[in-house]
């Protein structure tokens, strides 16, 4: 499976430094990891039961020490539970639950047409 239509398509790799995150006693942050299909697709994000408004981050190649995967980074965001999808083609992909905790940098892995994997 490709990036869903209405994407912009495959941005360049995203080094290691090169994602602020902006968590403490107010916020946390949270880690989409996706299968390399979706470089330059969207992950939107609601707060759960809310409705759709937009908010998204792209999937890109995220390059570390030793290691390389697919994910987006939403770097500042409320405590409580949420919601994600794959944006533009929510058919395919299921709608995951997560939950923000202040201060932390939370995890979860995208899995075509199943539940969450570990990251």
């Amino acid at each position: 499976m490709g990036a869903p239509s209405g994407a912009e398509g495959p941005l360049g790799p995203s080094r290691q430094g090169s994602v602020v995150l902006d968590i403490g006693p107010h916020a946390g942050a949270l880690v989409v990891y996706t299968p390399a299909g979706l470089a330059g697709a969207e992950i939107e994000l609601r707060p759960a039961g809310g409705t759709w408004q937009g908010h998204h981050t792209a999937v890109r190649r995220r390059d570390v020490p030793g290691h390389r995967c697919h994910a987006g980074v939403f770097g500042s965001l409320p405590p409580g539970p949420y919601e994600l999808r794959v944006r533009h083609d929510p058919g395919t992909w299921p709608v995951l639950g997560a939950e923000v905790v202040a201060g932390a940098v939370g995890e979860l892995t995208f899995v075509a047409g199943g539940a969450p994997a570990a990251p």
